[in-house]
Parts: structure tokens; C-alpha cells; sequence
């Protein structure tokens, strides 16, 4: 473990951790807007800049880009700290004045308008990148990329045009804080022909990347599942049981554990694509696996790592 201080308290943190993530799972807040669990450090907003003394040297640093060192001394809200960050929540809200997550941020540091001296925009992207990266580490689709430099940078699909890449799984509006990207689903899309008005179906369509995806449906329910072009490169590279292709999750058979067969070891746990497997405690204290039918996308992986055949699906129970 390392020990470091942060506002005064002795903590201990994990090698590898950021300064910010320390201080979370420690209960001490750092405004970030830009960070994410899941991606890797980015520093863009720089709303999480604290101050760090290093041995002789004191500086200001993001948090969510600072790895964690022994002996470090932070503080996250000295007057430094304060100052820079009103600098950055002032051109934050230059750029964006209508952004509710903006204001609110920009409100706690007494920051209400921005300075005269900074022309106003009205953008709603604040280019923290969530969305970038989401799409290119997570997703794997390099669908959107930053595009421009200075004033005129921006998110967007190759040449502004349709983002062929994309396979409208939504990602990037999750992680966006600002809430700009817009997914939405039609049920009944058409499309004007010379011929007359054809019926494609059901539609995923995500205006910001000029992207429309026909969705599939269930062969149970006939309810939408996902767009079919998202299916189809899940299927090329994820060993996934048909029905995670056919069947809406409502409607597939999970595997279940049989808790008299299942010792606790942990393999399926090990083995889940999805992370949908946890080890659960008994009334009898004994250590079980317990498969999340939230999480598990029915993929069956489990029941051909399961070393004592616990795992079964229910036609086979």
C-alpha cells in the first residue's frame, strides 16, 4: 500500500491508483467532469486540479492523471486550488451557459456568469472527450474523433458525415455529462421511394453521428432488441449463445446454480465475459456463486468452466 495525505488525513491507497480515485474511495470529494472508472485518465476539464507537495516541490496537478507516491502531501481546496479552478468553470461557462452541470458546478465556486472580458457562447458540448474515448477504448468502434483545434474543435463522425463505424450501442451518451448526445428509438421508421413509402421498422437513430440502425427483434416477442448491425460484430468476435442474437433478455433462459453441486471456487466467476457471476454467503455460511440475471447475457460460458457441473440451463435441470 501507499501512504500519502490528502487535506490533512493519512490514508492508504493501492500502486496504480490516481490521486483522485484515492481520495474517493476515501470519502473526500474532487469536483471531476471528465473522469470515468472505466477509461483511462484523461485531464481535459482540469475541474479536479489539487494541490501536491512532492518532497520540496509544490505544484498543481489533475488529480485523475496524478498516480499515487509515498509521502505525498495534497490539498484539495487551498486558496491555489480555488483560484484555478473558478479560472476553468469561468471558460466553461463562457462556452457553455445553458449547461445545468456547468452552472451547478460553476454556482459552488461563486461563479455565476462569466467575465466580461470572455465572449459567450451557447455550446452544449463541453469537450471532455467521455464520448471519444468511450466509443475508443470501450466500444472499440472509433466511430467519433475530436475534429478542429481551438475555438473550432469538436466531436464529430468522420467529415461530419454518417459514422459507418458506430454500432449504436449508446455508450457515448451515457458516459456525456452534459446530456447532448441524444439516442432515441423509432418503431415504425419509413423511407419516401419514387415507388411510394417503404416500411423499414423498427430504428436506432443517433442524430449526432448521422447514424440510423435497424434494430432486431426478438423471435419470441417480437419487441426490438439492438441494432442488428451491433449484433452482427458481436457475433463475429464474442463466442455468445444464439439466443443473445435472437431472443430479448427478458425472454432468454439463464444458466442457475445448483448450490448443493457448487463448492465456491470461483472459476465461473474467473471465466464470465461479463462480470454477471458474484460469490454469495449461504444462511449456513457457506460460500456460493450466484449469477446476476441482470448482468448475464446468457452466454453459457460459465457452464463449461464450472469444475463440478453446477452450472446447468433450465432444460437441462
Amino acid at each position: 500500500m501507499v501512504n500519502l495525505t490528502i487535506d490533512g488525513k493519512k490514508i492508504k491507497a493501492r500502486p496504480g491508483q490516481t490521486v483522485l480515485q484515492a481520495a474517493r474511495d476515501n470519502g473526500i470529494h474532487i469536483p471531476a467532469v471528465c473522469a470515468c472508472d472505466a477509461l483511462e485518465p484523461y485531464g481535459s476539464c482540469r475541474v479536479c486540479v489539487v494541490e501536491i507537495t512532492n518532497g520540496s516541490a509544490t505544484t498543481l496537478e489533475t488529480s485523475c492523471t496524478y498516480p499515487v507516491a509515498e509521502g505525498l502531501q495534497v490539498a484539495t481546496f487551498s486558496d491555489e486550488v480555488v483560484k484555478a479552478r473558478r479560472l476553468v468553470l469561468e471558460l466553461l461557462l463562457a462556452r457553455c451557459p445553458n449547461v445545468s452541470e456547468v452552472r451547478t458546478l460553476a454556482a459552488q465556486y461563486g461563479v455565476d456568469a462569466p467575465p466580461e472580458h470572455l465572449t459567450v457562447e451557447n455550446e452544449y458540448c463541453i469537450l471532455c472527450g467521455l464520448c471519444v474515448r468511450a466509443c475508443t477504448e470501450v466500444v472499440q468502434a472509433n466511430a467519433i474523433s475530436f475534429a478542429g483545434s481551438g475555438k473550432d474543435k469538436k466531436v464529430t463522425s468522420p467529415f461530419g458525415l454518417e459514422a459507418e463505424n458506430c454500432i449504436g450501442c449508446g455508450s457515448c451518451a451515457f458516459v456525456c455529462p452534459t446530456g447532448i448526445i441524444k439516442v432515441r428509438t423509432v418503431d415504425r421508421a419509413t423511407e419516401n421511394m419514387p415507388a411510394g413509402e417503404v416500411v423499414i421498422g423498427p430504428e436506432r437513430i443517433i442524430d449526432n453521428w448521422n447514424r440510423n440502425l435497424k434494430l432486431q427483434q426478438c423471435k419470441q416477442s417480437g419487441t426490438p432488441i439492438a441494432p442488428e448491425f451491433m449484433l452482427q460484430r458481436f457475433q463475429a468476435t464474442m463466442p455468445l449463445s444464439p439466443q443473445f442474437f435472437d431472443i430479448a433478455p427478458s425472454y432468454r433462459e439463464y444458466p442457475e446454480v445448483d448450490e448443493s453441486l457448487c463448492v465456491g471456487c470461483g472459476a465461473c466467476l474467473d471465466e464470465c465475459p461479463v462480470g454477471a457471476i458474484r460469490l454469495k454467503v449461504t444462511e449456513d455460511g457457506e460460500v456460493r456463486s450466484n449469477i446476476m440475471t441482470t448482468h448475464c447475457c446468457g452466454c453459457r460460458t460459465c457452464t463449461i468452466y464450472c469444475v463440478r457441473s453446477a452450472i446447468k440451463v433450465p432444460e437441462t435441470v
